[in-house]
């Protein structure tokens, strides 16, 4: 069940690295091709951060208010697109492939987090941009292989964009997809930043998404 724009189709099809393909909807059996992928021949880092748990999020109907810690405002990084602003240029309706109605920032991170919603019902989150700065790059970086080893299906990308690497992972975000809902985690000096998708079939989404706010960073 997506809504992909014809045009990042194309794309999908045409690009290889970081990807994950699959039927576009049921019934049917899943396959996954990646490559790149993690053997873990790493030392897990100390623990000194506690990374964010899997959890579905809730959605948001018109006229609801924003639940606590979540505010009405246009995203810092990214260009929202339809049906919020217009589709020109680089845009999150675009890049994860669903229409927008509404889009919020999360005032509990530093610096402020995104999240976009779908503009129909049950007009669930399509994306969400987490931040979460550090003292180090050091430590930035060792919390980024935490949050990728919370989900499964763990994929390396690096120089996703010059000079930086990032881990795609599948997870819980939408819980009509249980806990196969794609993300990607970068590292970028002492910023560590997460990328949620609306996406099962492939990890691509959050990975342009992601290539698209790195220099905001």
């Amino acid at each position: 069940m997506r809504w992909l724009w014809p045009a990042l189709v194309a794309v999908l099809v045409a690009v290889g690295g970081c990807t994950s393909n699959t039927a576009s909807s049921p019934p049917g059996t899943r396959s996954i091709t990646r490559d790149h992928t993690i053997t873990g021949t790493r030392p897990p880092p100390k623990p000194t951060f506690k990374p964010p748990r899997p959890t579905f999020r809730k959605p948001l109907p018109p006229g609801a208010p924003t639940p606590r810690g979540e505010k009405d405002h246009s995203c810092p990084y990214i260009k929202t697109g339809l049906n919020v602003t217009d589709d020109t240029g680089v845009n999150l309706a675009d890049l994860e492939g669903d229409r927008v109605y509404r889009n919020t920032i999360l005032t509990g991170y530093e610096p402020v987090g995104c999240r976009f919603y779908f503009y129909a019902p049950p007009y669930v989150p399509t994306a969400e941009i987490q931040p979460h700065r550090f003292k180090t790059a050091r430590q930035a970086y060792d919390a980024m292989i935490l949050t990728a080893r919370t989900g499964h299906n763990l994929i390396t990308e690096k120089n996703f964009v010059k000079g930086v690497d990032g881990i795609c992972f599948q997870t819980k975000f939408y819980s009509g997809d249980g806990n196969r809902d794609w993300a990607f985690v970068f590292a970028k000096g002492r910023t560590m930043v997460i990328v949620y998708a609306f996406q099962d079939n492939t990890s691509r989404n959050a990975l342009y998404i992601a290539q698209a706010i790195a220099k905001k960073f």
